[in-house]
């Protein structure tokens, strides 16, 4: 008869550890107001298509119990969204939709509270936007004046979004509560605190809801200033490949062009873009234009209506292009400006400041 081997059902007992379980228990119950039949549980790291859940609301109560299996944060709605309120489907929750107040574990206690603290800049979000909207209904033009009032409140309250935001998740790095600012807002914080977050594998960061802004985190320490640009390799377009390193790190500043025919920020910025290359081409100037199209036709149709006479890359593949993956982009317009070594000197240089940077180069 074998003898048990102690180190084999050690090392089995480890492995069975190490493997991961998705499976997270939740029940959630709730309030609403007594006259509403439904309340609506939306998972939030599902896919677009998959239809919310359902509950009758018996004397304004809900239920809801089941098992995440991974995906975590969900949406509590009613009343065609009149009703909303973010929670996190781990554990015993209690949630007052009219109060909108989330509670019974650690982690949706703190997303109330977060919520709570960030409520005047989503109110002042709020505000802007209603103003837009009342214009839009009515089918005025809004007074310049009025513009300027709005633009103005909208960049303070972002500055106050994301100055809060920063310190929630400073203060909360072993919570994963932070994931559902951070999935919302993350265009508006500094990349750099991103990546700081995802270097000291901060809990927040490990959650599926931001599993593609993870992924972008590599590509966006290729952007960071004094970095040896990364080479890739696309077609132009008739098809022929080229590397990046034919154009970039050979003596020259050279923009690199993130964009898409069908982007319309995009294709608006390209008369001053194309002013910039025609003023400063002959002192060494070049561009290379990386491409999130998916129709070629359109793709060339745009650099010949545009006159865009500069260098033109792309694989035609969209939001999944190569060139977007490598460098985490994760919105167009784009840039990145190289310096003649090959190191990035400038990220997301648009408008006057990229003219401002190239007046100081070349003149």
């Amino acid at each position: 008869m074998e003898l048990i081997n102690m180190k084999k059902i050690a090392a089995l007992a480890l492995a069975l550890l190490a493997v991961p379980s998705f499976a997270q228990k939740y029940s959630v119950t709730g309030q609403v107001p007594k006259e509403l039949k439904k309340v609506y549980l939306y998972n939030l790291e599902s896919q677009n298509d998959q239809k919310p859940d359902s509950a009758v609301v018996k004397d304004g109560r809900f239920s809801f119990s089941g098992d995440a299996q991974g995906k975590l944060f969900a949406m509590l709605f009613a009343n065609d969204g009149g009703y909303s309120v973010p929670v996190i489907l781990d554990g015993n929750v209690t949630a007052d939709l009219v109060k909108n107040v989330i509670a019974g574990t650690s982690e949706n206690e703190k997303l109330s509270a977060a919520i709570l603290q960030l409520k005047p800049h989503t109110d002042a979000f709020q505000k802007v936007l209603g103003e837009v909207y009342k214009y839009q209904r009515e089918g005025k033009e809004m007074p310049e004046s009025m513009q300027q009032q709005l633009e103005s409140a909208y960049e303070k309250a972002i500055a106050g979004m994301t100055a809060d935001l920063k310190k929630i998740c400073d203060e909360n790095m072993q919570s994963i509560f932070p994931a559902y600012f951070i999935s919302s807002h993350y265009n508006n914080m500094d990349k750099a605190d991103i990546i700081r977050y995802a270097d000291s594998n901060a809990a927040f960061m490990n959650v599926g809801m931001l599993k593609r802004l993870r992924a972008s985190v590599e590509g966006w320490k290729r952007q960071q200033p004094g970095v040896m640009f990364t080479d890739i390799e696309l077609a132009d377009t008739t098809g022929v490949q080229h590397k990046l390193s034919e154009y970039v790190g050979r003596g020259n500043y050279v923009l690199i062009d993130f964009w898409a025919s069908w982007c319309g920020p995009c294709m608006r910025e390209m008369p001053q873009v194309k002013a910039l290359y025609d003023k400063y081409h002959a002192k060494g100037f070049d561009i290379v234009g990386l491409s999130f199209d998916r129709d070629h036709k359109n793709w060339v149709g745009a650099i010949q209506r545009k006159g865009l006479n500069w260098h033109h890359l792309s694989d035609l593949k969209y939001w999944d292009t190569l060139a977007g993956r490598t460098y985490g982009i994760n919105a167009i317009p784009a840039t990145l400006l190289v310096g003649p070594d090959g190191k990035i000197v400038a990220a997301n240089l648009h408008g006057e400041e990229l003219a401002a940077k190239l007046k100081e180069i070349y003149e």
